[in-house]
C-alpha cells in the first residue's frame, strides 16, 4: 500500500479537505435554519431545525408566495472548546412554490419548528 504525505492535513487526490487550523466561522452556516418543504394534496407543511429556541422567539411572516422565518439564537456564556452550533440573529425566506391560506397551525418540539398551511384551491 502506497503511502502518501501529509500537507497540514490528509489530503485526496492531492486536495487538502480538512485542517485542524481551519476556523469555524457560525456566519458561514448560511441558510440557516435548515428547512424542509412538504406539498401535499391540500396542505403544505415546513418543518425548520430549531435547536435551543423557544416559539416566542420565532417571528413568522407569510408573504405573497413566501415564508419568512426571524429571530435570535442565543449564546450561552463561557469559554467554548470547540463551537458548531449557530447562535445570533437569523432570517430565513423560503419560497412554497404554491399559493397557500393566511392561517397556520404552528408547532415546536424536540427542536423542529412545524408550520403546517392549507393550500389556496
Amino acid at each position: 500500500m502506497k503511502k502518501f504525505p501529509l500537507a497540514d492535513g490528509p489530503t485526496v487526490f492531492g486536495h487538502l479537505f480538512y485542517t485542524t487550523a481551519m476556523l469555524y466561522d457560525r456566519r458561514e452556516q448560511a441558510p440557516f435554519p435548515p428547512v424542509n418543504i412538504y406539498c401535499c394534496r391540500d396542505k403544505v407543511l415546513v418543518q425548520a431545525l430549531l435547536p435551543g429556541i423557544n416559539l416566542d422567539a420565532v417571528h413568522i411572516t407569510l408573504g405573497n408566495d413566501s415564508l419568512i422565518l426571524e429571530g435570535c439564537v442565543l449564546r450561552r456564556k463561557g469559554h467554548y472548546l470547540h463551537e458548531e452550533r449557530y447562535s445570533g440573529r437569523f432570517r430565513r425566506s423560503v419560497v412554497l412554490g404554491t399559493p397557500v391560506l393566511p392561517q397556520a397551525e404552528v408547532s415546536l418540539r424536540n427542536g423542529i419548528l412545524q408550520i403546517e398551511l392549507k393550500r389556496r384551491t
